[in-house]
């Protein structure tokens, strides 16, 4: 499992790098911006574990860029957001906490009572969210492709980092719903629908969306009867300019496949026929299909075609230069997305 990801939000370059060194000293992975506005381009690609932010800042000041993300991010809902600031004045913290705000540290920074704070924070939310749920948002947040849960009534659930990116780069709009302008919206509010009232009866449906950009749609009904909250529906969102295979353990997390039917799915998307997979796994061609039937049931196609178009649609995990690659083998299954 990867150390946390803490975005360090400071203007004041020298402290920025104080803050940013020690916490990777301690152990933790860091992102740096400058002001709101490089924390938001940042908030694009990735998801932090929590979020250190100093309140006076040009521009945006942090207690605006905390409004703005509680606002229109509610996937960072969870995510502690700790005030860094010179002034500790009973007014401001009580302003500050009636924004979100879940802990202040004041200036010169204690790095001992910072790690300790960060710590604190981080095992605060360990606690209070389920473990099974957070597997599977985190094995979400760690892909390549565009993920959005959406809810009965269509608003989003869930988004991780890369949909976002790709929302942004395509001239979709993405905070408490996905929308487009012109005919984009439209056939895109259309497929919503249909996953909503579940007409597609499991079948994965796809749109090639162009406005600013161009980008793959796939919508995936979750079915009916879902909990308050819950999902209903999926999208995938890829860029078919950069497709890429996704890894097989990543599939098999993706749609709770056995490692058995990921490789299957894989050799299949190579192009091999049914023979030539049983052929090449040792097994009979009869358990090839028992696979297979199991494949179009968990992944909601019908079709050896269509199964294929959506395993070429979704491209494999993201990394980062200064992250490094994330490694998707010790997750845990998503369940109940």
């Amino acid at each position: 499992m990867s150390p946390p990801l803490i975005l360090c939000i400071e203007d004041e370059a020298p402290l920025r790098d104080d803050i940013a060194f020690e916490l990777r000293d301690a152990g933790f992975r860091v992102i740096a911006a400058a002001d709101a506005a490089e924390a938001l381009r940042r908030l694009e690609g990735w998801q932090p574990d929590l979020i250190l932010c100093d309140i006076v800042m040009p521009g945006m000041d942090g207690k605006a860029l905390l409004a703005h993300l509680r606002r229109t991010r509610p996937d960072l809902n969870a995510v502690p957001i700790v005030f860094l600031t010179a002034l500790s004045s009973r007014a401001q913290m009580i302003e500050g906490r009636s924004l979100g705000a879940d802990d202040y540290l004041t200036k010169p920074i204690d790095y001992d009572l910072l790690r300790v704070t960060i710590e604190s924070r981080l095992a605060q939310v360990r606690r209070m969210e389920p473990r099974r749920d957070m597997s599977g948002l985190a094995a979400l947040d760690r892909l390549a492709l565009g993920v959005i849960l959406l809810a009965a009534d269509g608003k989003v659930v869930h988004a991780n980092p890369a949909a976002r990116a790709l929302a942004k780069g395509s001239g979709l709009e993405l905070s408490e719903r996905i929308m487009a302008r012109g005919e984009v919206g439209r056939s895109l509010a259309a497929l919503i629908d249909r996953l909503i009232r579940d007409e597609a009866k499991g079948s994965p449906e796809g749109l090639s969306l162009a406005s600013d950009g161009q980008i793959m749609v796939m919508g995936l009904p979750l079915g009916a009867g879902q909990p308050s909250g819950g999902a209903a529906a999926m999208l995938i969102l890829s860029d078919p300019r950069a497709r890429q295979m996704l890894h097989a353990a990543t599939l098999a997390q993706l749609f709770g496949l056995t490692p058995t039917e990921a490789r299957i799915a894989g050799l299949l998307s190579d192009g091999l026929r049914r023979d030539e997979i049983a052929e090449q796994m040792a097994i009979s061609p009869t358990t090839v299909a028992f696979h297979l039937r199991n494949l179009f049931s968990k992944t909601g196609v019908h079709r050896e075609a269509a199964l294929v178009a959506l395993i070429l649609s979704l491209p494999a995990l993201r990394s980062d230069p200064e992250l490094g690659p994330v490694q998707s083998d010790g997750d845990a299954p998503l369940s109940g997305a």
